[in-house]
Parts: C-alpha cells; structure tokens; sequence
C-alpha cells in the first residue's frame, strides 16, 4: 500500500519520460541478452480474444476469432516445463486476451498450481468480469494460491469495488504494473511489416524479450508478439513470416538451459519490431481495426 501511494506522488510526465529512456538504457547495458537462471515470467493464454477491444492491442486481441486454450495441451506443455525446470519458474502469469472468458478457467488455476507449487500465479485480467465470478472460482484462487491481476484501464468499472471484492474473499490482489496510480496510455512499437529492422537491435530495445516468456501449444517464444501475429497477418493480408526459428519446441529441448539460451537470443522474427520507433503515451482508444494501430501509420499522439 506505501508502494501504491509513493507512485501516486509520481509526476506523469516523468514516468512517461523514464519509459521513453528504458530502451536505450536496455541496448546500452546489453539486460536482453543476459542469459537468465530461471523463465522470468511464463504467460499462457487461456484466451487469445477480448471483451475489451484496445486499440493497437500487442497481443492482436481485437483481430481475433473466438479462441480458447484447451485443458489438455496446457497441462502437457506445464507438466514438460516442470519437469524441465524442476518447477522452478519465478512466476506465472494466466492471461490473454481476457483470461475470465474462459468457461473453465478454475482448470487453469489447479494446473499451475499443481506444476509449479512454489511460483507465484497471477490472473492477469482487465476486471470486467471479477464480480460476476461464482464462489467457486474464488475458492480455486484460495486452495490454489492465486493472485489478480488488474489492468486498469480507463473504462467504466468501479476498480475499487472490484479491489474491495477481491480482498473480501481472500484473495491477493494488485494492479498491473503503475496502473493503479497512472491512468493506462497505450503504446506502439510499429511493426515493419517489410521486415527491415536489425533483429539484435530490437531485442534489445525490447521490453518484453527475454522476460515475458509465452508458452504456446508446445512452443516457447522469446515474447507474446510472435505466436499471435498470425490474426494480424489473417486479418490484413500480410505475411509476417515466423519460422521455427522463432521459437523452442518443448519436446525437443533437452533441458532448461537449452531453453533459456534461446530466450536471450533475438529470433529473426525481431526484424519486424520497430522498437526505435517507439511512440510513447498514446492514450486509450477503442480499435478501428485500421492497420496503421499496429505499424504506427494511423497512431494519433
């Protein structure tokens, strides 16, 4: 709580200011490519669409069919990242889209709850949804340790009341990164889709290479950007090439190490990412689905 009121105190423009000079202070330090001990933080997707629809969305949510994770084949893929890593992961994240969607997604809760029993395991959510939630779904987040995530975004959703509800039951509660204090501004890292940027280069630049780490049908990628691009290439007709390459089947890596020298290494796929073209602060906007969302063309500052 001291932490959250600290932020508050925070002028906004010097946050957005320290987030324009993270990048260069990324490439300059070489931080992405530092081999890691242990995945930093696992995304997986319960489901890749949204009832919210953000413009310029990085996980491509606005652009996506109705796409759910299945049971199954995220308990495989957690029991073979367990067994690989000794469940030794420094946290979860169950996210999406919107992870609540999801008819099922106490399953989720007891599954990393079951492969990784000592990491931390957010619900990484935009709080739409948490008061409708039945009492079963908040007895799984208690029996298995699970804390919400909020994104607040700037909607009409009462977040204090969603906090109160949340803590009434139990349950750990936090807000995504300084969302709780800073009203969410969007972003854009335009995407090249000529695939004229040096891959080293953007990776480096990256905020999300080499930490958010998603795991996605049997395959691990350096970023969540890679695996979903395939709904902004449906949707608009490009051709964002990912090779395999991009990505680390699980079933072929014979170890953690092994993956964990691919995370800190920038995959072709970087080429796309105009990370120094990075426009900062672009306020929350609802999508058109217009292409310059995502390659910047369209961004109004």
């Amino acid at each position: 709580m001291a932490g959250h009121f600290i932020k508050k105190l925070i002028p906004h423009k010097l946050i957005l200011f320290r987030r324009s000079l993270i990048p260069e202070v990324r490439k300059i330090t070489g931080k992405n490519m530092r081999r890691k001990k242990q995945i930093p933080i696992l995304h997986i997707h319960l489901a890749d669409h949204c009832n919210l629809n953000c413009r310029g969305c990085d996980n491509f949510s606005p652009l996506s069919p109705e796409v759910f994770a299945k049971i199954d084949v995220v308990e495989r893929d957690c029991a073979r990242i367990s067994a690989l890593s000794e469940g030794n992961v420094n946290e979860v994240q169950l996210l999406g889209g919107e992870p609540l969607l999801h008819p099922q997604v106490t399953a989720f809760n007891e599954i990393a709850r079951k492969y990784f029993p000592t990491t931390p395991v957010k619900i990484v959510t935009n709080g739409i949804l948490l008061l409708k939630q039945p009492d079963t779904f908040w007895e799984s987040c208690r029996e298995n340790r699970i804390e919400i995530m909020v994104t607040k975004y700037p909607v009409r959703l009462d977040h204090d009341k969603i906090e109160r509800h949340v803590r009434e039951q139990g349950v750990a509660f936090c807000f995504y990164g300084n969302t709780g204090s800073v009203p969410k501004t969007m972003q854009c890292a335009p995407l090249d889709v000529s695939g004229k940027q040096n891959p080293r280069d953007s990776f480096l630049r990256c905020s999300s290479a080499n930490r958010c780490i998603s795991l996605d049908d049997g395959k691990v990628y350096t970023c969540s950007l890679i695996p979903y691009v395939k709904y902004f290439n449906a949707h608009f007709g490009k051709n964002l090439v990912v090779t395999e390459d991009d990505y680390i089947d699980i079933y072929k890596a014979q170890s953690i190490g092994e993956i964990l020298d691919f995370t800190a290494k920038p995959p072709p796929f970087c080429r796309y990412c105009n990370r120094k073209g990075m426009i900062w602060d672009i306020g929350y906007g609802i999508s058109k689905k217009d292409v310059g969302e995502w390659t910047g063309r369209s961004v109004i500052v």
